[in-house]
């Protein structure tokens, strides 16, 4: 067998391809235009902190136990601050002649009727400075066993209406106050169990010589 000698060839870089300029549009006659759009960025003038904690013991837990029909004696926190926002814009929202003026607002206490019953102060109306901290007692009643989650607080101010110069009109649009909720207590659940002791299930004939049967239930009530 005759052995092949292979032969080696080396290929150079073409630099021909690099060289090449790419097409370019001419340059414009017309000089440069600059297009400048005005837009308002929206601010936080307030934000409160608010909670909602139950003064039951088991309220250290992870989750506070209750029973259905059974009052919890729970406390609503309220405080605000003022500093996400510039003192002229507060000024401007707000109708304030300072800033440290205190200022009107209305709480909330958003709950399903169909799972919580609210006895207390479910709305109400109050008045604070900043860092100023608010406090009321609200009594929650469960309606229904599970893990339910806490009512939510709704939080709006009060604004007072501006008073218009007689004989000018106001050109410039006028700011919106706005307030914006750290709810601490988001998320946070208690675990509602049933109002009874012990339940018994049992199966039985309806009639004497009756095929069919019935299944019934007897539960003891808790005492209180």
């Amino acid at each position: 067998m005759s052995r092949q000698k292979h032969r080696t060839i080396l290929l150079t870089e073409d630099d021909t391809a690099d060289t090449t300029q790419q097409p370019t549009a001419p340059p414009s006659p017309n000089p440069p235009r600059r297009m400048v759009i005005t837009v308002s960025i929206p601010q936080t003038h307030i934000l409160h902190t608010a909670s909602l904690s139950p003064n039951s013991p088991s309220s250290s837990s992870q989750s506070t136990i209750a029973t259905v029909g059974q009052p919890i004696m729970t406390t609503l926190h309220i405080s605000h601050t003022r500093r996400w926002a510039s003192p002229s814009s507060l000024l401007s929202a707000a109708n304030l002649a300072e800033v440290s003026e205190p200022i009107d607002f209305v709480y909330t206490i958003d709950a399903n009727p169909e799972v919580w019953l609210v006895a207390g102060q479910r709305r109400a109306h109050f008045t604070a400075k900043e860092d100023e901290e608010h406090e009321w007692p609200i009594m929650l009643i469960p309606l229904k066993s599970g893990n339910t989650l806490l009512p939510n607080v709704d939080i709006r101010a009060k604004i007072k209406p501006k008073e218009e110069e007689k004989g000018k009109s106001s050109t410039t649009e006028a700011e919106i106050l706005n307030c914006e909720i750290d709810y601490l207590s988001y998320g946070e659940s208690v675990m509602v169990v049933p109002d009874v002791r012990s339940s018994t299930v049992g199966v039985g004939e309806m009639t004497v010589g009756s095929p069919r049967s019935v299944v019934w239930l007897e539960s003891s009530g808790q005492l209180v």
